[in-house]
């Protein structure tokens, strides 16, 4: 708290009550406080496995070669899932200490990490969502017109379109990080004080532009619209690449097994992907044309618990595409476990020099 210049007054009498304890929210705040743990232990799941487990996905996706345009979308992917489950405990790491030890939740990394819009970083995982879709799209491709595949996009042009969106995505979401700052709020009637999330002064001044941006672009129309994007090209995948592994058909000839097999591991990688984004898409879409259900509206704690929950159902996208690409991916298993022999041999190598 001495990090604290000064506190907001929430109410001045008993009469008034505080926003989170509106008596017509369907919820209490202790749920919504249940639902950050929730959020917050899913996270350091994710951060656990996905950490190493993205490290992994690069070593390999690299030692492929980045030449080829698919490995260097599933290596930039890997990065960026990367970058977002580290944004992810960097933000949130001392709350879940504090609730492994059962103490009181303190903001003051919060504190520094909004307040110095840090929290753009966590726009790595709008950047990971929009790769998703472009690998999606380019398997479709790759099955529907075989023969033009090759020629569709080089390497160094999709090498610049993933810089694109990573300057574009991350530019528009510091201008949103401003939406996040933290705000010491102060109860004269109870004498207690909390600290919140709030807008700084830049948010103050050009709010309707941040909270467009915020609700309509990142927060239903990007992930809504990548979503979307995804599942029309896997479907459309799969049904055509069933029927080319079925009936082989003349474009099957065209279709090398290796591409087949890469095929099939991305499809499933793709709807992974689907089963958890979707449940944070419809929702933020849905409560667009909500208003009490928003962060501060009437029923803000039953938005704030279920959007906490389906926050971290989406850092499991982030870290467990390891499991996909290893049980479906033939190539991936000889190149992850090269990466070893490899080592083993250069250990051993070293031993007999001693």
């Amino acid at each position: 708290m001495s990090l604290i210049k000064e506190c907001i007054q929430i109410r001045f009498n008993e009469t008034e009550y505080l926003p989170w304890d509106n008596p017509d929210n369907i919820v209490s705040v202790e749920v919504e406080a249940y639902a950050i743990k929730i959020k917050d232990f899913i996270l350091a799941f994710a951060f656990l496995i996905g950490g190493p487990a993205n490290i992994i996905n690069m070593a390999v996706f690299y030692r492929q070669g980045l030449q080829d345009r698919v490995n260097l979308c599933l290596f930039s992917l890997a990065v960026f899932d990367e970058m977002y489950l580290t944004s992810g405990i960097l933000i949130h790491g001392e709350n879940i200490i504090l609730h492994i030890r059962s103490q009181d939740v303190k903001t003051a990394f919060n504190l520094f990490m909004a307040n110095n819009n840090l929290v753009f970083l966590l726009g790595s995982g709008f950047v990971s969502c929009t790769l998703s879709a472009i690998i999606a799209c380019e398997r479709c491709y790759c099955v529907l017109r075989p023969l033009k595949y090759q020629t569709l996009l080089r390497t160094r042009t999709m090498a610049v379109i993933i810089v694109a969106i990573f300057v574009g995505e991350f530019g528009l979401f510091f201008i949103v990080s401003y939406r996040f700052w933290i705000v010491c709020m102060y109860d004269p009637v109870t004498g207690a004080t909390w600290m919140k999330v709030t807008g700084g002064e830049f948010y103050n001044a050009h709010k309707q532009f941040v909270d467009y941006l915020d609700s309509v672009v990142f927060g239903a129309g990007l992930p809504g619209g990548m979503m979307v994007v995804v599942i029309a090209a896997t479907t459309t995948t799969t049904v055509k690449l069933r029927q080319i592994v079925t009936w082989r058909t003349e474009t099957s000839s065209a279709l090398s097994p290796r591409e087949v097999a890469l095929t099939k591991m991305l499809i499933g990688s793709s709807i992974f992907f689907i089963i958890c984004t979707s449940p944070a898409c419809f929702f933020r879409v849905a409560f667009l044309f909500l208003p009490e259900m928003s962060a501060v509206g009437r029923h803000q704690n039953f938005y704030l618990a279920t959007l906490w929950v389906l926050e971290g159902v989406y850092f499991l996208n982030s870290a467990l595409n390891f499991s996909i690409y290893y049980s479906m991916g033939s190539r991936y298993r000889e190149t992850f476990w090269a990466l070893f022999r490899r080592k083993t041999h250069q250990k051993e190598r070293d031993e007999l020099r001693k």
